[in-house]
């Protein structure tokens, strides 16, 4: 009677060890424990690519007349601000200009005004809107003849020629060939520098290109 109940004994405690051991591995409403702290449960994921139009348009390439000689300005920046070197001028000197040169040395326009003293020579920023100087001339006689008879302005015959070549504005001048009262306005174009355009200073017509 006593062996039998040794054997049952140690049989019983062995069952009940292991309904313990099992029950230490569930938590109270029966799922599993979670994994110990510091390790990584979660799937692996990879990062999906951006998504949208990443790439960058290109940037518009200046044609060569886009580019003024020595600097960034376009063919219409140069044209403009020759065009307000006129208009600046003849507002200090009170006059009508009739001939305009860009100084390459120092980056300025010098224009030719007429006034009642003469010619007043105007120093013109490059952009065309300061004053940096003035000098006094004398008007000789074929120009006042030449002025006389031109009924466009110079800022007119500038235009003209621009429009018909597609170029630059370089200088131009008035002038008297034979008779023949013009602008003389030489402008910068795609395939060659110093293309001279007449402009009738009494029509406003090309009269000839070379």
């Amino acid at each position: 009677m006593n062996t039998h109940m040794r054997i049952l004994v140690p049989a019983a405690s062995a069952l009940a060890l292991g309904l313990v051991l099992t029950g230490c591995g569930q938590s109270d409403d029966g799922a599993a424990d979670p994994a110990p702290a510091g390790s990584d449960t979660s799937a692996a994921t990879t990062d999906a690519p951006a998504t949208g139009d990443a790439s960058t348009a290109p940037s518009d390439a200046a044609s060569p007349t886009e580019t003024a000689n020595g600097g960034g300005s376009t063919v219409a920046d140069v044209t403009a601000a020759g065009l307000a070197a006129i208009v600046s001028a003849e507002a200090e000197a009170s006059g009508v200009a009739f001939g305009i040169d860009d100084a390459d040395d120092d980056q300025t326009w010098e224009v030719d005004v007429r006034t009642d003293a003469g010619v007043t020579e105007v120093r013109v920023s490059a952009d065309g809107s300061e004053v940096l100087g003035t000098e006094l001339d004398d008007l000789d006689a074929d120009d006042a003849a030449a002025l006389d008879a031109a009924t466009i302005t110079l800022a007119e015959a500038i235009e003209a020629a621009v429009a018909e070549t597609g170029g630059m504005l370089d200088d131009a001048e008035l002038s008297d060939d034979g008779g023949v009262v013009h602008f003389e306005v030489t402008v910068d174009t795609d395939e060659r520098r110093d293309v001279d355009v007449d402009i009738d200073a009494a029509t406003g017509a090309v009269i000839g290109v070379e």
